[in-house]
């Protein structure tokens, strides 16, 4: 009688099959880590979406826009963005994923609004406008906003031959007069609409700026939907909703957008190149000998300009000795209490206190009436008869004109601006930003007092060199 006993596995296979059982348990506990981490940081360190409520506004659509989700979707979100803001980029993947959980309830429709000062956007926005023309409009977004350092014609070309596309008739596209009248058409929407900024947004018509996260697009989509189910079951048709909240909306919600439309502008500073940037005595943070010199145009009711704030306070910080950032004015004409402000920290720097009073005003930059600025002169200690002096003096509004003319000068249309040892750097940039271009030119100015400069005088040996402005 033969033995029916099943023989024992081999050592090798009970190894090999513990290891597998193993790496397959790992990659289960990673897999349920990671959800659990998402879940618990949306939870408890995500705050959750400001919900606007108010009026709806309508943004004007030619009908050829691209476009993610179905037409009727319950859900509109007209995004205004620019290929050179790192907001813009930072909010694709979190957009995208709570349009995922909203998959068929959710679209999205793309408009172009490079801003001023971002001298390579409009042509990334003609890029993608010819990519469009091809089919190709979300791959080339994709590309052109994971390669943002690389904006250029060549950077372009090599997109498109990626991506497959006719290379003959993109680059027609992209240079088109086509193609800049409707990136002119989209900004004039975007300004019409409110945007200042970018990311900008209205979600079935309600305004949102700014990067937000994935939880908080999903709160608001999920409060949008639930309004517009109110107008399905009140018998209006699923493809009309949309058509139907539009038909009381406001037509404007802005005074147009900050600056001439794309096609009209002159061309402004090239990152690569370095401008004479006066300093005159301007508030300053940082010593006079510093190898960098950071100079910013700002506007105190600009929420780009608040937003920056965070990662010009890292620089401070880890660039205590050799950094030094120096402050002018830019009240844009489109943020009426702004020139208060400016002129507020200019008066309050007569008394030493440029700096406090700053912060005072991107705290609470809704309210800057010569009030509110009078009670924050009070609140920092200064001597209030002479701040309320400085404040209506005729040199005081002088100084922040004369802010406004160098501003111009170097073709520095919006807010905020810098030119770090002469070298252009536009918009709400991160630390990061602000990192790479400081160790190029502090490498840059160290070369200089290695070969002889005094360090108190290496930012006037810079702009010896400068030129004078953008162009011919």
């Amino acid at each position: 009688m033969s033995d029916a006993t099943t023989p024992a596995p081999t050592p090798n296979k009970r190894s090999t099959t513990s290891i597998l059982v193993a790496v397959l348990g790992f990659a289960a506990t990673i897999g349920v880590g990671f959800y659990a981490g998402q879940w618990v940081r949306d939870r408890f360190f995500v705050p959750s979406a400001k919900l606007e409520q108010g009026d709806r506004y309508r943004a004007d659509l030619r009908g050829d826009e691209p476009q993610l989700g179905p037409n009727d979707a319950l859900v509109t979100v007209i995004e205004y963005s620019d290929f050179q803001c790192p907001f813009c980029a930072k909010v694709t993947d979190p957009l995208k994923d709570a349009m995922g959980t909203y998959e068929g309830d959710v679209r999205l429709i793309f408009k172009h609004y490079p801003l001023p000062g971002h001298n390579l956007a409009p042509p990334a926005s003609q890029a993608a406008w010819a990519a469009h023309q091809q089919g190709k409009f979300w791959e080339m977004h994709d590309l052109l906003f994971g390669n943002q350092k690389k904006l250029d014609d060549k950077t372009f070309e090599a997109h498109a031959q990626q991506l497959g596309l006719d290379l003959a008739k993109f680059n027609a596209d992209r240079t088109s007069d086509a193609a800049k009248a409707a990136i002119d058409s989209d900004y004039v929407s975007g300004g019409k609409a409110g945007a200042t900024g970018t990311p900008y947004f209205l979600v079935n018509g309600r305004p949102y700026s700014g990067s937000l996260p994935a939880k908080q697009w999903r709160e608001i989509f999920e409060y949008e939907r639930e309004q517009a189910r109110q107008l399905e079951s009140q018998g209006t048709a699923r493809a009309e909703v949309y058509g139907a909240m539009m038909k009381d909306a406001k037509a404007q919600r802005g005074g147009g957008g900050p600056g001439k439309a794309p096609s009209q502008r002159d061309d402004g500073p090239d990152p690569s190149k370095t401008y004479r940037v006066p300093l005159d005595a301007r508030p300053q943070f940082g010593p006079d000998d510093a190898l960098v010199t950071i100079v910013e145009f700002s506007d105190f009711q600009c929420p780009f300009c608040k937003r920056v704030n965070a990662a010009l306070a890292d620089v401070k910080q880890n660039y205590p000795n050799d950094v030094r950032i120096v402050f002018r004015q830019r009240p844009l004409a489109m943020h009426p209490q702004a020139r208060v402000g400016a002129r507020a920290m200019l008066a309050a720097h007569r008394q030493g206190k440029a700096w406090e009073m700053h912060d005072r005003l991107f705290q609470s930059p809704s309210d800057m009436s010569e009030e509110t600025v009078k009670k924050h002169a009070q609140e920092l200690g200064l001597d209030v008869a002479m701040f309320e002096l400085d404040l209506a003096a005729a040199e005081t509004e002088q100084m922040v004109k004369d802010d406004e003319a160098v501003a111009n000068r170097l073709k520095s249309g919006g807010t905020p601006s810098f030119f770090v040892n002469g070298r252009f750097l536009s918009g709400a940039q991160p630390y990061e930003g602000f990192k790479t271009l400081i160790e190029e030119e502090k490498a840059k100015a160290q070369k200089l007092v290695d070969e002889g400069t005094p360090r108190g005088q290496v930012y006037d040996k810079i702009m010896a060199d400068a030129e004078e402005k953008p162009g011919k």
